[in-house]
């Protein structure tokens, strides 16, 4: 959760990247990253919506470890009635320190960490926007809704991604061998490099839109004035009426 304004970040001279909504400890996740060396983790993290079946989870699973690549994966607990997810044990007992399940992280933060390479995403509209403007390339998941549109514009149009799905609507079972050649390929080697580049251009431009006088902060402030406006003709114009009590007869 952020706070912005140009008054007020000049006013008091806010810090943005200190305020946030995390609530819960996050020393744990970064502290992991920090052992890992820069562009080499793979984040997972499929939103607090995103319910996926158990048998995609074990293919997850494996496609991860198979990779060989570092991962840092977030199983949030469902909500009910669903079951929570498991991650195999044979899985676990492999990884080591290679890789972490938690249920919990600091999605920012974590997303600007150096040792970030790639984020596999649901493609939520948060999500998306906060992997452009990280310069994180991302391996879109999509399920439904939104999801399936803003995967279309990162893999695309942004070129900032591969798609390992289209959507719930394909009833397809994403296979182990599939994730593991699809992280591959956004890790390592021309394509990777592709993807790193195009997701750079779209951090350095989301950072001038946002930047005083940019298209975002102009846009941001034209809608406030016009609230502004509005509200202030509205309660000095009569808008508000009163109406008096019908009497019975």
């Amino acid at each position: 959760m952020k706070w912005g304004g140009e008054e007020c970040a000049d006013d008091h001279e806010i810090e943005t990247k200190k305020i946030s909504g995390d609530c819960l400890k996050s020393d744990e996740c970064l502290e992991w990253l920090d052992s890992k060396p820069p562009g080499s983790v793979v984040y997972v993290s499929f939103g607090s919506v995103v319910y996926l079946k158990q048998q995609q989870v074990d293919e997850i699973a494996h496609g991860l470890n198979n990779s060989g690549l570092p991962f840092l994966w977030v199983l949030k607990p469902p909500p009910k009635p669903f079951h929570r997810h498991v991650v195999p044990d044979q899985i676990l007992e492999e990884l080591g320190e290679r890789g972490k399940v938690v249920e919990w992280s600091p999605q920012e933060r974590v997303l600007r960490h150096p040792s970030l390479g790639c984020f596999v995403t649901h493609c939520g509209w948060n999500s998306s926007v906060e992997a452009m403007s990280s310069g994180v390339p991302v391996v879109a998941f999509p399920q439904w809704g939104d999801q399936v549109t803003n995967a279309k514009f990162l893999v695309d149009v942004f070129g900032v991604g591969l798609r390992l799905s289209r959507g719930a609507g394909e009833d397809r079972l994403v296979a182990r061998d599939e994730i593991q050649s699809c992280l591959r390929e956004a890790m390592e080697g021309p394509k990777a490099a592709e993807l790193r580049l195009n997701a750079l251009h779209r951090k350095n431009a989301a950072a001038i839109a946002v930047a005083h006088g940019g298209s975002s902060d102009t846009n941001f402030k034209h809608f406030t004035d016009e609230i502004r406006k509005r509200s202030v003709g509205f309660c000095g114009g009569g808008g508000i009426s009163q109406v008096s009590p019908s009497t019975s007869s």
